[in-house]
């Protein structure tokens, strides 16, 4: 059996690390059988989670190219019907989901006060004694220089959250009153957009992105679908150990 490594389950989501959520999400909806483990990102070949280790050792980092793998190994269920149309729509949801709104939920978890207190108490049951505090300093350092050196954490944060708005209000229009972004039966875009969403919409802290997230009825509605029929009687992500977390903290 395949070996995905993966992160931290809390908030009523299974995995706040929205990568890892859709790839254990489309595990999920492809019918892909799993071991799911703490994920160390050191041991990953791109030093981030997800990872996957296959039945022969071969080890795959990064949800998307994890998730080409399976295709090519399981078959294509989910996006093999999608005409090239359908393909060139998906990939530009994905790419709003994941290189945008992604790092405007960043920006609200990690370069606001509130945010990174949340973000403290995920982390903070799983940090290691005593040297806690010095490794919670070091991950959230880390998180504001990645946003710095993204671009986003040089934004002010209305911005940011402008930025966000502009993300949710294409992704709600792209998905319509559809129940998936290309009809009855979910594909793999819809595990990104699922991933992404519901790591917005069920953030903890109030504030004008996730309130903005949560009045798109459509958007909602999408992601409660989603948990119902892939999540309803499924156990979060597994909780990541203590040297994993202290691992997080390396650059």
């Amino acid at each position: 059996m395949i070996k995905v490594f993966a992160g931290i389950g809390a908030w009523g989501v299974p995995d706040v690390s929205p990568p890892c959520l859709k790839l254990l999400t489309y595990l999920k909806m492809a019918n892909i059988p799993c071991d799911v483990r703490p994920g160390d990102p050191r041991k990953g070949p791109t030093k981030k989670i997800p990872y996957l280790v296959d039945e022969d050792g071969t080890c795959i980092g990064d949800s998307g190219f994890i998730i080409e793998h399976l295709k090519k190994k399981h078959g294509d269920p989910l996006d093999g019907r999608l005409s090239v149309s359908e393909h060139a729509t998906g990939h530009l949801v994905r790419r709003t989901a994941e290189d945008s709104l992604y790092w405007a939920a960043v920006h609200s978890r990690w370069l606001t006060d509130e945010g990174a207190d949340a973000m403290r108490e995920v982390f903070a049951p799983r940090l290691p004694p005593v040297v806690g505090g010095l490794v919670w300093n070091l991950i959230k350092g880390g998180a504001r220089k990645n946003a710095w050196g993204q671009g986003i954490g040089r934004h002010s944060r209305d911005n940011a959250i402008a930025i966000g708005k502009a993300d949710l209000d294409a992704l709600s229009v792209t998905l319509g009153s559809s129940r998936y972004l290309f009809g009855d039966e979910p594909t793999s875009y819809d595990a990104c957009l699922y991933a992404i969403v519901a790591n917005v919409t069920k953030f903890p802290v109030n504030n004008r992105l996730t309130d903005y997230a949560r009045s798109f009825e459509n958007l909602v509605a999408f992601c409660d679908r989603i948990e119902a029929r892939y999540w309803k009687d499924s156990p979060p992500a597994p909780a990541k150990t203590a040297a994993t977390v202290e691992a997080a903290a390396s650059p």
